[in-house]
Order: structure tokens, then sequence, then C-alpha cells
């Protein structure tokens, strides 16, 4: 049986830091796209490596669960077809048994996803927002990557359709402000600068219409030249001072909001409250179903592969793919969700959960 389990674990984490090797690599390629022209444009290396190194636990947080599939199910898929699992079933071996030290394996990377997702990985994301706040205050124009929308800045949406020398062209802003409409902002051509001190972004726009042009009435208006000031260091308008955002906060954080929504939001009604409540809710939830992931992706994916006796590897990422697809969906369902806090929308985020237990143990039972 040691020699069984030894097998088994050795092929399993082979396969696993293989597949968690590539991607990660792919994520950080993505990541290495986006800072090139900030890097080619002078920026502070220090600043530009904090961007990059800030992205990693994120990206460990999503590749670590696709891996752990990934390796189940071509692990088990490839012991399948060469028909060493019949051998070991028919030595005695249970079929739990020959999924021990995966399962294991997987409960301890299900342990370090979570303390990811509930402390470094949202310290990484305000290191990375300072760390961009304080590139733009070198070199604005490094902020600013045409042709996509770009939501770096608090409360506010910015799309610019191209850059010229110092000129940007086509230029969209969507500014959610606390207590009044959004306002939407469009301009055919516009150059951005810093403050003296550092804390703000003055974008000079020209031919600008602005809907709507007033706080206190609608309408929108035009105007030949119209400054719009960036603050860096604000929060997010559509959160109270006392709180940053969800992706910001810390699990412990969250705990601490939820016990007392009203003195985290002061002044916010209680429709809202509740589904800020939710949000927060699902936030947390999610969080630990990620996590969680890691072992519930070895115990349905093992006895799948086993089932299906397939050891191509492209079939083994296709299904793993459509598998981790399939679960990040509930998510989402239940983040859409949040807009009726009377559905629960929290629970939501368990149902994946409940569905992989409930087929990889039906699963493994037709195996023995």
């Amino acid at each position: 049986m040691r020699i069984v389990s030894r097998y088994v674990r050795d092929s399993y984490l082979l396969t696993f830091l293989l597949t968690l090797l590539v991607l990660t690599f792919v994520m950080c390629v993505m990541v290495l796209f986006r800072i090139a022209d900030p890097l080619a444009m002078g920026g502070s290396v220090r600043l530009i490596a904090t961007i990059f190194l800030a992205g990693l636990p994120s990206a460990l947080g999503f590749s670590i669960p696709v891996s752990i599939m990934t390796a189940a199910l071509l692990t088990f898929g490839k012991l399948s077809a060469n028909g060493e699992i019949t051998a070991m079933k028919s030595s005695g071996i249970r079929m739990l048994q020959i999924m021990r030290q995966p399962m294991l394996f997987s409960a301890l990377m299900a342990a370090i996803c979570l303390h990811l997702t509930a402390t470094i990985v949202p310290t990484s994301y305000a290191a990375r927002r300072e760390a961009l706040r304080q590139l733009g205050t070198e070199s604005p124009m490094q902020l600013i990557e045409e042709g996509r929308p770009i939501r770096d800045f608090p409360g506010i949406t910015f799309y610019v359709g191209a850059k010229e020398d110092n000129q940007l062209l086509d230029i969209f802003i969507y500014q959610v402000q606390h207590g009044a409409p959004p306002r939407t902002i469009r301009a055919k051509r516009g150059t951005i600068t810093a403050t003296e001190d550092k804390q703000s972004l003055i974008v000079d726009l020209y031919d600008v219409r602005v809907d709507p042009f007033y706080d206190d009435r609608p309408g929108a208006g035009l105007a030949s030249h119209f400054p719009y000031v960036i603050n860096l260091n604000q929060k997010d308008p559509a959160s109270p001072v006392k709180t940053r955002k969800k992706s910001d906060m810390t699990m412990d954080e969250i705990i601490g909001v939820l016990q007392d929504m009203p003195a985290a939001y002061p002044g916010l009604p209680p429709a809202d409250l509740a589904r800020q409540a939710a949000v927060l809710k699902v936030e947390f939830n999610k969080r630990i179903v990620m996590a969680l992931s890691c072992f519930f992706f070895v115990l349905l994916g093992a006895p799948l592969a086993t089932k299906t006796h397939r050891q191509e590897t492209t079939v083994g990422i296709g299904i793993s793919l459509g598998l981790v697809f399939i679960f990040y969906l509930f998510i989402i369902v239940a983040e859409t969700l949040t807009r009726i806090p009377m559905l629960q929308p929290h629970l939501m985020t368990w149902l994946p959960i409940a569905i992989a237990a409930g087929l990889g143990i039906r699963l493994i039972r037709r195996c023995d």
C-alpha cells in the first residue's frame, strides 16, 4: 500500500507542479504586457516591480485550484487508461485509498489558498493600487492604456481611444458620485498632468460633453475646455470613509463591518445597507469556497477521470477548464443577485461545492 500511495503521490505532484508553473507563467506574461509600456517609457523599476509582484498572490489564488483539478484529471486518467487503477482495485485497494495522498495534498493547498485570499491578496491589491498612484504622479501618461477601460481610479472608469505623443484622443469618463447621479464625460482630446503636491491628476479636456453638467439638476452641457481633477488619495465614493473596497478588505475586516453595518455605513438607507451586506457576505463566502474548491476538485476529478479512461492531455485540460468555468459561474450569479438580498445570494456560492461533493462521492462508489 505504501508503494502504491507513493507512486500515485509522485505522479500527481509532478503533474500539479508542471500545470501550476504553466498557468502562473501565462498569467504573469499577461501582467508583463500591461507593464511593458510604462517600463519602456522610463517608469520607476521599483514601482513596476511592485505592481508585478503584487499580482502574483491573486494569480496563485486562481492557478492553484485549476492546477489541482487538471492534475487530478490527467493523473487518474492516465492511471485508468493504463489499467493501473484496475490492478490496484483487484489487489483489494479501494478508490478512496488510491486518492488519499492527492486528497491530503489538496487539503493543504486549500489551507494555503484560504490564507492567500483572507489576508495576502487583499494586502497585495492595496500595495498595487498605491504603486499605481505613485507611478501616476511620476508620469501620468504611463497609467493610461489606450483601447482598454481603466478602473484603477476610485469611483471612475476611464477610457482612451488612442494616444498621440502627449495627447489623449476619444476620451470617455464614467464617474460614480456619492449622493448624486452618475456622470458621463466625453471629450475629443485632452492632456493629463500631475499637481505639484503629487496628490492629484489634472485631465484637461477639450470639446467636451458632460451629463449631467451640474450636480444639483439634470441636463447635459457642452464646453470647449473642461479641467477634470482626479484625487489619487480618495476612497471609492460609493463606499463610506471607514471602509475600503471589498477586494482590499481582509476577511477579519469584512466580519467587523458586517457586525455593525450602520456604524460602518452611516446615513445609508436600510435597503442600501441590506444590499451592501449581501455584497460583503458573498465576498466572504466566495473566498472560503474558492479555497475549499482545491479539495473538492480532487474529490470530483479523480473518480471522473477514472470513469472516462482518457489520458490525452488536451482532453483533460478541456474538461478541467469546463468544470472550473461552471464553478465560477455560480459565483458570478451570486454576485449578480446581491441586488436582491432577500434571496440570500451568499448561499449560492456553496452550490458548486455541494454538487461536486455529491457527484464525487457517487462516482467513487461506482468506481469501487
